[in-house]
């Protein structure tokens, strides 16, 4: 499957913002660049100049000096809503600042492993049709420190070159790229000041993620940078703004999926046996055990559940008997005591179950069942509608740790495969064999900067075919023939990776971070693609849910007014 390239208007003016930077610039040539046995990007306009093309470029589309941000800077700033083609608007980018204006050497800085790779893919995927339009074909590569010939090829080469990088690759003193006295070094310098001799434009992807740092920003700043182009669709450093493409724009113009909220919290909390020690009542002279209130999931006159206070509770009471609630059957009061580590009142169930006051305590797995059972359905539901299309369905499943999913007790990984024979046998009458659950399941886990196991790198190397297909071939997926279906993950594709036919997700974890939250939704919000590659739009007049481009969201509690 090859996925097809759209000229959309909308990219066109993310692309067009960006060149008009240098607007006025005398072209880069061969004599006017190349010095020393090396080529380089040059500029010869003034700082004022490109301040004066940035406030012309913003306010060409729409922003204000307030939200533009105009300043003297070599940053500068391209904000478009996940799931729009970012990647592929700043490669588009890079060719057209070579046909305008002959610069070569183009940096792409990316904060992760998994976003390294989206780019490398997107650089594949489009590398013949891009080769078509342009005229050209840019050597692009992979920096490696043991293959340091390439870098040399980067700061040689006459051809547009575009080296794509992760910042932790020199962003301390002991990386390669920073060492002096190395028997390789271009013109006896170390290799990173061999690069920032070439001046390269570098575009800055999801800048969030750790670029901001005083010590990454004096790291970057070794490159020699001509320019520093940034995009995101939640920067938290804002200069020189030149192009947004909002949530709302997004969402109104009909360029990524509409989202629809499947909540499982506020209809069936009462069985996440959610309970909270509100009151304690002590006994001053010692004789009578203290007693307590809770707030607990009670069944009212009107018929309903509601989450309030009990009456006065004392060791030996079930509170499934005193808030009529059966699903609590198993929580009877065991000890009412205060710690002397911490000072502070407990309370202990016979079920081993401990609440601490004024803390909310709750079995997730019940919320889990309910949100994996309800993704299941969802999904078999969405693929017997989009399969006849030529529309392959995916899931994505955030987990709150690794451990859940690969661990000795893999608590997710068991619930989901115990549902999802449940919700088939239910939907199509027949029983599953557990080696096709499996075949279903893909994941990505990676371990953290500090090498902590939030994600499993081992676990990642074991099933190289399906990292492959997730980060390297991600077009794979949306072929029927291949099995995968449901991918999980912790946070590694929690930003810079996506895939167009992503129809449902749930989040499994506690995320109340408003960046991250945004960022996990995103994965989910691109047009979809058909077994040839090319994009189905929904027409205008499509009644509400019935779009083939809907994203259904099973958030837990942290997640339900933000997708609202």
């Amino acid at each position: 499957m090859e996925i097809q390239l759209e000229v959309l208007d909308y990219q066109r003016t993310a692309i067009d913002s960006a060149v008009k930077l240098f607007e006025g610039l005398e072209k880069n040539t061969f004599d006017n660049t190349f010095r020393d046995g090396l080529r380089s990007n040059v500029c010869s306009l003034t700082e004022e100049a490109i301040l004066e093309n940035v406030k012309a470029i913003a306010k060409s589309n729409g922003l204000d000096e307030n939200t533009a941000q105009a300043c003297p800077s070599k940053d500068f700033c391209v904000e478009m809503e996940t799931g729009t083609g970012k990647t592929l608007v700043y490669l588009q980018t890079i060719h057209e600042l070579y046909k305008h204006y002959g610069f070569t050497k183009f940096i792409v800085l990316v904060p992760s492993v998994a976003i390294r790779q989206g780019v490398l893919t997107t650089l594949r995927t489009f590398e013949r049709q891009l080769h078509v339009m342009y005229g050209f074909k840019p050597d692009y590569f992979e920096y490696d420190s043991k293959k340091l010939s390439q870098v040399r090829r980067f700061v040689e080469e006459q051809q547009p070159q575009i080296m794509v990088m992760t910042l932790a690759s020199f962003n301390s003193e002991d990386k390669i790229l920073n060492q002096p006295q190395r028997e390789n070094l271009f013109s006896n310098l170390p290799f990173i000041q061999a690069i920032a001799q070439t001046n390269p434009i570098v575009f800055m992807d999801e800048p969030q993620e750790g670029m901001d740092t005083p010590n990454s920003v004096a790291q970057i700043a070794k490159l020699n940078p001509l320019a520093k182009i940034r995009y995101s669709a939640t920067h938290k450093t804002v200069r020189n703004l030149l192009y947004r493409l909002t949530p709302y724009d997004s969402y109104r113009q009909g360029l990524v999926k509409k989202i629809n909220v499947h909540t499982v919290v506020e209809r069936n909390d009462e069985a996440t046996l959610k309970l909270e020690l509100t009151d304690i009542k002590e006994d001053k002279t010692g004789k009578k055990l203290p007693e307590v209130k809770l707030k607990a999931w009670r069944l009212m006159a009107t018929g309903k559940f509601e989450f309030k206070e009990t009456n006065w509770l004392k060791t030996g009471d079930n509170i499934g008997e005193k808030t009529a609630n059966p699903s609590y059957n198993n929580y009877t009061i065991q000890r009412i005591y205060k710690s002397l580590k911490d000072n502070v009142y407990k309370v202990e169930f016979g079920n081993g179950t401990e609440i601490v006051q004024n803390q909310t305590a709750n079995d997730v797995t019940v919320l889990w069942q309910l949100q994996l059972e309800w993704l299941i359905r969802e999904h078999f539901t969405k693929t017997e509608k989009l399969k006849p299309l030529g529309i392959k369905c995916l899931s994505l499943v955030f987990i709150d740790r690794v451990a859940n999913y690969m661990g000795e007790n893999p608590v997710i990984k068991r619930i989901f495969e115990q549902q999802y024979a449940k919700v088939h046998e239910e939907m199509y009458g027949t029983k599953i064999v557990s080696s096709e659950i499996t075949k279903a399941q893909g994941y990505y886990f990676a371990t953290t900067g500090k090498k902590e196991l939030t994600d499993d790198e081992n676990a990642m190397q074991r099933n190289r075919e399906i990292f492959k297909r997730i980060l390297e071939e991600k077009e794979k997926l949306l072929q029927f023939d291949d099995p995968i279906q449901f991918i999980f993950s912790h946070s590694a594709l929690g930003v810079g990776w996506d895939n167009p036919n992503i129809f449902n997700i749930a989040t499994l974890n506690q995320s109340y971070s408003e960046t991250k939250k945004r960022q996990e939704i995103g994965r989910g919000l691109r047009i979809c693609v058909n077994q040839d590659g090319k994009r189905i739009y929904d027409r205008l007049e499509t009644p509400e849910n019935e779009e083939v481009n809907l994203l259904t969201v099973f958030p837990n509690e942290t997640y339900e007014s933000f997708v609202a």
